[in-house]
């Protein structure tokens, strides 16, 4: 049950649509958090720098207009830093503002909520540089506000603001006005408008995930179905091989047993005209000279042509009959094979064998090495008219090569594909009986260079 489990469970981690969905969705969430900050933060900046604008443009109208001291110091007149100071601490704006400070360029503090400030020398932050380039600067944040304040709250969304002063007649900024403004109406505003963009964003990327799945799934479903489909195919594939290669054993024993058959026929008719045929003419030639008949051109005619006549009858018996194989391992037949054709034929074929100790084969491979070799040799003596014969046999990764070569006279051989006259196997019939054991017949020659035959057979399992 567990098996079976796993099993679906793989199919499934397996499956396209899965895949996406895992992959695709962790790609989906990344780029859709990636999408809402970018969105969020652009609409925070967008907000708090209105509000902040907002907010400068009101203190802009309180303070009169300012110009630039008779001896060209750069700050706020008395007056202004009055209107500032009962606006931020006596009047409305008291409520919403927790702290103020004026800074010159050099970063003074020329009035402060704080008196113990004024006069004070600080590092420029770049919300105050800023300012002095003449832009308003704003920053929503969470601060703790001044403790001694008489409006102070501890942790309250704030908005900080810089508001350059300028000159009224150059435009020259003259100082700066930085205060922090209680903004709890700006940060629920903020927090939603981060709800609303999340969700749009969320929404976005969801249909579009769910879109994209749905497709992947439909093609995730047709490539199951093909994937089944050649599955299919392919187990059909392989159960026509495997027919295909019992069909093939089976024409191939088929064939073997043919030519075994065939054998056993040229065999008996073989001995038929050795021990019939043969043997009546050599009691005809007895008879006749036993007769006594004199000395005629005829009688030497009759007599050579019984001598004829009887020396191709047990060519013939000698080329149809075969050693007992079945005693016979693959060398000891091969070995056989070139004995009897050095005695035929007075020849001196030499034998090399390159195997490592004895092949054991069926029946059907020996009588297709022995009857490539009484053929190949047979054609070397009798028609390349070769000084010199060699045999070599090698057993190597389940194939057995048979190699005879000769220093003959050569021959073109598309010119001698067929069947012989003269009861021989002749080269097409070599090569059908190497093909019925899955095997070659390979023959090189040239006219003057001599000749190479070349048997090439498989060793089957059940050739052992």
């Amino acid at each position: 049950m567990m098996t079976a489990k796993s099993h679906r469970i793989g199919r499934i981690l397996r499956s396209l649509s899965v895949q996406f969905l895992l992959a695709g969705g962790v790609v989906l969430l990344v780029g859709a958090y990636a999408v809402g900050t970018w969105v969020t933060d652009r609409i925070e900046r967008g907000v708090v720098q209105n509000s902040g604008a907002s907010a400068a443009l009101y203190i802009e109208s309180l303070l009169p207009n300012q110009t630039r001291g008779a001896e060209g110091s750069a700050s706020v007149s008395e007056d202004a830093q009055l209107v500032l100071r009962q606006a931020f601490q006596e009047g409305i704006l008291s409520e919403r503002v927790v702290t103020y400070t004026i800074w010159s360029e050099t970063g003074e503090v020329l009035d402060s909520f704080r008196p113990d400030q004024r006069g004070l020398q600080y590092e420029p932050s770049e919300a105050l540089l800023q300012a002095w380039a003449g832009d308003v600067a704003s920053r929503f944040q969470t601060l703790q506000a001044q403790a001694d304040h008489p409006e102070a709250t501890v942790g309250v969304p704030l908005l900080e603001v810089y508001v350059p002063i300028r000159d009224a007649n150059t435009g020259e900024v003259l100082a700066v006005v930085e205060f922090y403004q209680r903004a709890e109406p700006l940060a629920e505003e903020l927090a939603k408008a981060r709800r609303e963009s999340w969700t749009l964003v969320a929404r976005i990327f969801g249909l579009s995930g769910a879109f994209l799945f749905v497709i992947v799934h439909a093609g995730s479903r047709l490539i199951e179905r093909q994937r089944e489909q050649l599955r299919s195919q392919l187990l059909e594939s392989h159960e026509l091989s495997k027919n295909n290669d019992a069909l093939r054993k089976r024409v191939s024993q088929a064939a073997q047993r043919s030519t075994a058959q065939s054998e056993k026929i040229m065999q008996r008719i073989g001995q038929d005209l050795h021990d019939g045929v043969a043997q009546h003419l050599s009691l005809v030639s007895l008879r006749l000279e036993g007769a006594g008949l004199g000395p005629s051109k005829d009688a030497e005619t009759i007599m050579q042509s019984l001598k004829n006549a009887m020396k191709e009858l047990r060519e013939i018996s000698r080329g149809l009959s075969l050693p007992d194989l079945a005693t016979l391992d693959l060398r000891e037949c091969a070995a056989q094979a070139v004995t009897e054709h050095n005695k035929a034929h007075e020849s001196n074929a030499q034998f090399v064998d390159q195997s490592v100790g004895s092949v054991h084969v069926n029946d059907a491979t020996k009588l297709c090495v022995y009857r490539f070799l009484q053929e190949s040799l047979s054609n070397a003596a009798r028609h390349a008219i070769a000084s010199s014969i060699t045999v070599e046999l090698n057993v190597e990764d389940d194939w057995i090569d048979v190699l005879v070569s000769d220093n003959g006279r050569g021959f073109a051989p598309d010119e001698l594909l067929g069947v012989r006259d003269d009861g021989g196997q002749g080269l097409l019939g070599l090569s059908d009986r190497a093909a019925t054991l899955g095997g070659a017949f390979v023959i090189a020659s040239h006219p003057g260079n001599g000749t190479q035959a070349r048997l090439r057979l498989p060793i089957w399992e059940d050739n052992a």
